[in-house]
Order: structure tokens, then C-alpha cells, then sequence
């Protein structure tokens, strides 16, 4: 069976194959992020997986590389200290790249969902 999910860190919903049950960990196959199931009735909630943030941003950034078969580089620990120090001071993962901190910059930033990877070879 398929199951639409909503994803708050992204903003979209995704499919899930298989059956899902509340207190369930999926992972949204848009950004990444570990959602916790919360209510299957009459529709799936989920929310953020509450984690401390290193954690978080690490599982994501993982989840993400490894759905799209990306590969880290030499730069991979400048970003991640660049997305906790946002977090920190602004309370999300907001691109370290990007100047602007919207819901679209959100880690990983829609260009780079949207293949800005397959694109450039890398992220902004």
C-alpha cells in the first residue's frame, strides 16, 4: 500500500510503500529528513524526528546524499558547521551558501533538490 506523507522540513509530500504505524521513523524520500509518524487516522501526520541537532542534520544530509547517489567532498564538516551555526542563530538548517534564510533554503535548499547537483557537479 501506498502512504502520502507530509514532510515539514521540505514542505511536500512523498509516497511511502509499505504499511506505516504511529511511533514509526520514515524517512522522506524529498530531503531526507527522519519523520515520526504521529496519527494514521484518518490521515498520516508526521513531524520532525526530535533529535539534537548535529545528529539531525548529519542523519539528513546522509539520508539525502545516499537517495540520490551523491558522494561527499573535502568540504562536507565546512557545511555542516555552517548549517548548525544557522540553526543556532535562526532556528532551522537554513543553506550556509545562501543569504537568505526562507523556507526554500532549508537544508538541503530546493535548487538542490530540485538537481542542482546533477547539474553543477556539486551544490551551490
Amino acid at each position: 500500500m501506498k502512504n502520502k506523507i507530509y514532510c515539514e522540513v521540505c514542505l511536500l509530500s512523498f509516497i511511502h510503500k509499505g504499511e506505516v504505524e504511529s511511533g514509526q521513523v520514515v524517512v522522506c524520500t524529498i530531503c531526507g529528513a527522519e519523520l515520526e509518524i504521529n496519527s494514521v487516522e484518518p490521515e498520516i501526520t508526521a513531524a520532525r524526528l526530535t533529535q539534537d541537532p548535529e545528529t539531525e542534520i548529519r542523519n539528513r544530509s546522509e539520508n539525502f546524499a545516499r537517495l540520490r547517489g551523491y558522494t561527499f567532498n573535502e568540504d562536507k564538516e565546512l557545511v555542516i558547521e555552517g548549517l548548525l551555526e544557522k540553526n543556532e542563530m535562526f532556528g532551522d538548517f537554513y543553506c550556509p551558501c545562501r543569504i537568505e534564510n526562507i523556507p526554500e533554503n532549508v537544508c538541503p535548499c530546493l535548487p538542490t533538490r530540485m538537481n542542482e547537483v546533477r547539474k553543477w557537479g556539486h551544490c551551490y
